[in-house]
């Protein structure tokens, strides 16, 4: 139910403000696929840059709050060197914590004010700043960009993500109803359920309004509905929220010296989606690949973004080449379905979990997607994947044409997201042994409550029975042991057959580490 209000007191500055906000009511700090260093390694390859080696690498994130996208990095990149800032100490305590309890020696998180942090000199191969430049002061956003002029290494990249105009806008309007209403009480849980009651009104009042305004106010209403008081306090409360045209983040970013690289998700820079007409009309209109990005913004409505930076001296080659897949790993989650004809060379098409589709005739392209769909998730090194598709046909060499076509046919399969492209082979296994051992991060996670991250680096769920299950999954207990604590009074044999598919089970998502 809305409620009146009691009254707010005025904060000392927007930034001190901020700051509280964060000590009194912490964010749910989770791991972020798109930003891992893995993701930006492999597009900085895909677009002619020499990325830092991942085994080796320094990275540097901005607003790390307690860790919980930057420790599994630094778990699974043992040689790495991690270094977060952030300005919450309750939740720099807290990512200290765990990295004491993981006895991880790789990783740093520091309590500072970005406008303060200089890094002690240091260069960065990967700056990660998710989550932070929309919702802090303009000096704080201009010291974002800083940073990342400053301590990005000469083939570094750098990811930022942001609010994105125009699509921001209709999820703004709701943002303004809620801080017109919830900000006039002083109590962060007050002020959160004052804003869900905002949510439910605008949902239930635009039920039988056909127009397409209402219809987008109750759909982002009834979306925001379904997200934690977390995220509704700081994305939607807070005194800043500043959502950027594409062009003028780029404005902002050029004159540090910083040059567009590309997106996270390669797909948005692509037109697939788009009739053959409004691609070549596009083209017209806007030749520049700046200028185009923005008109896709433009056409698709966005609404957030995720950019990946270079210094401007950085020597880029966009031709997306069949040759660069040849150093990467490739993974699928997809399925795949025969075409109606019996013939050998019968279609197949493959199909992602997000709906796109590549449909093949290539028979090797077909053997490398039947290896890799039974082997999902594990990132495979190309040639690996090209052998077992040349085992599977009984070919003793692959033509240097056909390895090709198999290259070219995964970069386009990479380009709509039936496939992934990742700089190095996954760090988990799909086959454990006896001992087998999951992933420390996700055990220590796991004792607490029942969301852990896997070694994909995902948010997952586990049900009270992997949950249970997986603090003995140390290498110190045998797969009978296991079956004995986690199944106590049942039978030997039934329940190591539960503890068995129990294992495969957590090792098909991603929670069975590798061996060093």
């Amino acid at each position: 139910m809305i409620a009146g209000a009691r009254g707010d007191a005025a904060p000392a500055s927007a930034n001190e403000a901020l700051r509280a906000s964060y000590d009194a009511f912490p964010y749910r700090s989770l791991p972020f696929a798109q930003s891992h260093p893995d993701r930006l390694a492999t597009l900085a390859t895909l677009f002619g840059v020499v990325p830092a080696p991942l085994e080796r690498c320094r990275v540097l994130e901005i607003g790390c709050a307690s860790g919980g996208n930057l420790i599994p990095v630094a778990a699974t990149l043992p040689r790495s060197r991690c270094v977060g800032v952030d300005f919450s100490s309750v939740q720099i305590a807290q990512g200290r914590a765990d990295i004491s309890a993981l006895g991880l020696d790789n990783v740093e998180l520091v309590h500072a004010d970005l406008r303060n942090f200089d890094g002690a000199g240091e260069q960065f191969d990967y700056i990660i700043a998710h989550g932070v430049l929309s919702w802090v002061p303009r000096e704080v956003q201009d010291r974002v960009f800083a940073v990342c002029a400053e301590m990005l290494a000469p083939q570094g990249v750098a990811y930022i993500s942001y609010n994105a105009l125009p699509g921001w806008q209709t999820r703004g309007a709701i943002r303004d109803a809620m801080r017109y209403h919830a900000n006039r009480f002083a109590d962060p849980v007050t002020r959160v359920l004052q804003a869900r009651a905002v949510l439910d009104f605008l949902a239930e009042s635009m039920q039988s309004d056909k127009s397409a305004y209402g219809s987008s106010l109750r759909d982002e209403a009834t979306r925001l509905r379904q997200q934690p008081d977390f995220y509704i306090f700081h994305d939607h409360l807070e005194e800043v929220n500043e959502a950027f045209y594409f062009h003028k983040f780029m404005e902002r970013a050029t004159a540090h010296g910083l040059r567009y690289l590309g997106e996270s998700e390669i797909k948005l820079m692509l037109t697939h989606d788009l009739a053959p007409n409004v691609v070549a009309m596009l083209s017209r209109v806007a030749p520049d690949l700046l200028q185009r990005e923005q008109f896709l913004d433009f056409l698709r409505n966005q609404m957030f973004r995720q950019t990946l930076l270079v210094r401007e001296a950085t020597a880029l080659n966009r031709a997306l080449s069949p040759e660069r897949v040849l150093g990467l790993h490739v993974a699928t989650k997809a399925t795949g379905r025969a075409a109606p004809e019996a013939s050998p060379d019968a279609a197949m098409e493959y199909h992602s979990t997000h709906g796109s589709a590549l449909k093949t005739r290539r028979a090797l392209t077909k053997a490398a997607m039947s290896f890799l769909i039974e082997s999902s998730p594990l990132a495979i090194a190309f040639d690996t994947v090209c052998a077992a598709a040349a085992s599977r046909l009984a070919l003793r060499e692959v033509p240097a044409d056909e390895r090709m076509g198999l290259a070219s046919d995964l970069l386009q399969a990479y380009a709509v997201g039936v496939v992934e492209l990742h700089a190095s082979a996954s760090p988990f296994v799909l086959e454990a042994g006896d001992k087998p051992v999951a992933s420390a991060l996700a055990r220590l996670q796991a004792a607490r409550g029942a969301q852990v991250t896997n070694l994909r680096h995902e948010w997952m769920t586990l049900d009270d029975t992997a949950r249970r299950a997986i603090a003995w999954l140390d290498g110190a207990h045998t797969r009978s042991d296991i079956a004995a604590l986690a199944w106590p009074g049942m039978a030997s044999a039934p329940a190591r057959a539960q503890a068995d598919a129990l294992i495969a089970l957590l090792a098909r998502h991603a929670l069975i580490a590798r061996a060093e």
